[in-house]
């Protein structure tokens, strides 16, 4: 065997993600390149939502359990990371009330933004006892009330979270390469999840419950682990999404991004961790069209007047769109498909049965 048929079997193995790795490097580097500062910023924060999607998706997308809560993974995460790289000194001034194992511990970067992985998905081990074994609108509902408890908790607890005021001062170190370095990290993560006999046995659990559980498959344990997991994923993207903003309150993660993350899932394809690059990337960049036109712009001669809340009517009008045109999505619920090329066949080479047949009734008068 070659080493090329070797590279191309491996290649197989892992895909698709080597051409996802390639279009979200490709797609961010372009666009962060040829933009200007505002661009520059779409394109961080669209990468930090590519990893808040690609972890939704490791849960939604393989269990089939539709999920409003996960953004409130998301503020745990912020605000962990949050607490963890501002340093003592500051937190002393900012906030004397903090216990002091919070006040005194102080971590980089990349530290916190895994500790904040690791508190969301410590959370969602203990929710997943009860909520994962519900399924349909009541396991939506109840995945919203998370949503709820945690902005509760976060506008509260004035202790740790300073309440409704939110946390300030955090150092902004969320840059483009930092956020695609976790973005292909959370690809990579949910497809080798996916691939897994779990992800396997649980996606045979989204098509078919009842088939699945006949067969032995334990659906509610394996619920709560891609539940854990997609927390771990979410709270990371939270992380970053706080040390980007360096202030923020628990309004920052509420329905908004909720709504926005959903949609970005939906519209790319629910099913599939190709649709929830693509979706992710599509509709980050889409919004931001829609959000300068919402601020009013100048189109030659002619000037568009400022069109408040055009972002949201626009991106729910795409959503709309798309689940009538398409209601799997971008992609069809699919994976992106393998490249396969067609060779003429020779005159010696014969025909299938099946194909002899179709040309034969096509030729047929």
């Amino acid at each position: 065997m070659s080493v090329v048929d070797v590279l191309a079997r491996a290649t197989r193995a892992c895909w698709p993600l080597p051409p996802l790795l390639l279009l979200v490097a490709a797609a961010s580097e372009i666009a962060y390149v040829t933009g200007g500062p505002e661009t520059q910023g779409v394109v961080v924060v669209a990468l930090i939502n590519l990893t808040l999607v690609v972890g939704l998706y490791t849960f939604v997308g393989t269990s089939g359990v539709f999920s409003f809560g996960h953004i409130g993974f998301a503020a745990i995460g912020a605000y962990t990371a949050g607490l963890l790289v501002i340093p003592p000194s500051q937190k002393a001034i900012l906030q004397p009330s903090l216990p002091t194992f919070i006040a005194d511990a102080h971590f980089g970067s990349i530290g916190a933004t895994l500790m904040g992985g690791l508190v969301a998905a410590a959370v969602a081990a203990v929710l997943a006892v009860p909520l994962m074994r519900l399924n349909g609108l009541a396991a939506g509902l109840a995945t919203f009330a998370v949503l709820v408890i945690v902005r509760t908790v976060a506008n509260s607890w004035d202790q740790v979270t300073n309440g409704a005021a939110g946390l300030s001062g955090l150092p902004v170190s969320t840059n483009k390469n930092q956020a695609l370095v976790w973005a292909l990290v959370a690809i990579v993560a949910a497809l080798v999840f996916q691939n897994t006999g779990l992800g396997l046995r649980l996606r045979g659990s989204r098509e078919d419950y009842p088939a699945a559980r006949s067969l032995g498959v334990n659906v509610h344990a394996e619920r709560r682990v891609a539940w854990v997991v997609s927390a771990f994923l979410v709270g990371i993207g939270g992380g970053l999404y706080g040390q980007y903003l360096g202030s923020f309150n628990a309004n920052a993660f509420y329905l908004a991004l909720t709504f926005t993350t959903l949609a970005m899932l939906v519209v790319g394809g629910l099913t599939s961790l190709s649709g929830a690059v693509i979706g992710s990337l599509v509709i980050s960049f889409i919004g931001e069209f829609l959000n300068r036109v919402e601020q009013g712009v100048h189109v030659g001669p002619v000037h568009i007047p400022a069109r408040p809340g055009l972002r949201e009517v626009g991106l729910a009008a795409i959503m709309l769109a798309i689940l009538i045109l398409r209601p799997r999505g971008l992609t069809n619920g699919r994976e992106l498909p393998w490249p396969s090329r067609r060779w003429p066949r020779t005159k010696t080479e014969p025909v299938p049965a099946e194909s002899a047949a179709a040309e034969t009734e096509a030729q047929a008068p």
